[in-house]
């Protein structure tokens, strides 16, 4: 069975090399089609890895498309109103999700699927023997950090989850789900040897390919949900002292194109020409919107002057309604050469993890001049907070006004603080507590008892 998995993904990877082929810009030679040669030959290992970025970037949960975390979880938080009446989006606007739910299921499947990949290329290029050393590190770094940034998600989404660690079918059908505490432990162990297999060189163009800074920045992210604050600082520290490759875009509409100095790592769109997922779904010209809007309380929420909700916001008016979409990725078509990919990890979002963490280890003028790095780069004022309490609540409102709409960090932050009910219940008629988690899918429980029990609540 588990030779049958290898041999379906490899001939889905090969099937699908000519729209990969701009990315790696290889040709894959017809005789490379041997699932035991595949690894032995940097240019089919490569396609392989690279298959699992345009997967990333078109259908799985950290896509930009409607079926991605962006749309989802701004539904399921306080960032989107949802006016498409019979879609599976207003159950996630209501918190009216179910086991049975198969968005839930397609975000469970897709991305284990994908996990299964990584772990793939990871044994295959492991036992590999022709490899160059470099080649071989970089690619298992790569699927190390793939691997964990999947795992990270879902652990967030699904709570105790089965981290999988080997394409074994008959282990992975029965595996269990883990307690959190192991997930972190496994979840670190990844990153950790990433750090040190990876270098600070992107291969290619774009930064499309995640390097050693790439790692770290998951890193800082993972240690400040799991409140380990000197990590997350040493971590961002790291990332944002690393001036060579990564500085704060002048412009705001410069941020979100896809050679913006600020960004550490994003998804290429395929093939050239392109633009990210991203844009499709928020941008509309037409009121009422046909799908989804910005809630007004998150408009309403920033400062005067503020140079975000001016460059990152556009009001669609007819007669007396208006409405607002997010405008942070602005070309929703094609052009001749693409513009735009999906941002996973940027520099800001180091500035802000290290004034959290700052802030956290009590050293609130170190928090405050990265907050004020954050808050001067968008017009606004130095921050008039003072006390400790005061820094927590001005860096919550920091990354609202910085994150909405991208990858559900609103509702992350939200839920990492235990801030979820004291907000949501106001603004979400259908929140309840158990709402934190997602519903293991009824699919996989019926199919794996071990996943056993079922989140509370569903």
């Amino acid at each position: 069975m588990k030779t049958k998995q290898f041999y379906f993904i490899l001939l889905t990877v090969l099937l699908g090399l000519v729209g990969c082929e701009d990315f790696v810009e290889v040709e894959v030679p017809d005789t490379q089609l041997s699932g035991a040669l595949v690894f032995e030959d940097v240019r089919t290992a490569e396609a392989v890895l690279v298959s699992v970025y345009t997967r990333m970037h078109n259908n799985v949960l950290v896509t930009g498309d409607v079926s991605g975390l962006s749309v989802l979880l701004g539904n399921y938080a306080d960032e989107l109103d949802c006016y498409s009446a019979s879609s599976q989006e207003l159950l996630f606007n209501q918190n009216d999700l179910i086991a049975a739910n198969p968005t839930v299921l397609a975000l469970w499947r897709n991305t284990y699927n994908l996990i299964y990949t990584a772990n793939t290329v990871l044994e295959g290029v492991e036992d590999s023997t022709q490899l160059a050393p470099t080649d071989r590190d970089r690619l298992i770094g790569e699927a190390l950090f793939i691997r964990a940034y999947l795992h990270f998600y879902l652990n967030q989404l699904f709570g105790a989850i089965p981290y999988v660690t080997t394409t074994d079918y008959r282990e992975n059908t029965t595996l269990g789900k883990q307690s959190n505490s192991a997930v972190f432990a496994l979840l670190e162990a990844d990153l950790q040897r990433a750090e040190q297999l990876l270098t600070d060189n992107y291969v290619g163009p774009h930064r499309v390919r995640p390097n050693r800074n790439a790692v770290l920045a998951l890193q800082a992210r993972f240690y400040l949900y799991n409140q380990q604050w000197e990590l997350a600082k040493e971590k961002a520290s790291n990332v944002i002292n690393n001036t060579t490759l990564y500085t704060l875009a002048a412009d705001l509409n410069n941020v979100f194109l896809r050679n913006s100095p600020s960004t550490i790592w994003q998804l290429m769109a395929a093939p050239e020409g392109k633009n990210t997922l991203d844009a499709k779904s928020f941008i509309f010209t037409a009121v009422p919107p046909p799908a989804r809007a910005l809630r007004e309380g998150l408009v309403s929420g920033f400062e005067p002057n503020d140079l975000r909700g001016i460059n990152w916001v556009k009001s669609v008016t007819n007669g007396s309604a208006t409405f607002h979409h997010a405008f942070k990725y602005k070309l929703n078509n094609d052009t001749s050469t693409s513009m735009e990919y999906s941002i996973q990890f940027r520099l800001e979002e180091m500035y802000l993890i290290r004034a959290e963490a700052n802030a956290e280890l009590n050293l609130l003028d170190l928090s405050r001049n990265d907050l004020n790095i954050i808050r001067n780069r968008v017009g606004l004022a130095n921050t008039t907070a003072l006390t400790k309490a005061e820094l927590q609540s001005s860096i919550l409102k920091e990354r609202q006004m910085e994150f909405f709409t991208e990858l559900g960090h609103r509702f992350f932050d939200l839920k990492r603080l235990g801030l979820l009910d004291s907000v949501l219940t106001s603004v979400k008629p259908g929140w309840n507590t158990t709402d934190a988690l997602f519903p293991i899918p009824e699919n996989e429980l019926l199919l794996n008892p071990n996943l056993t029990p079922q989140n509370a609540g569903y």
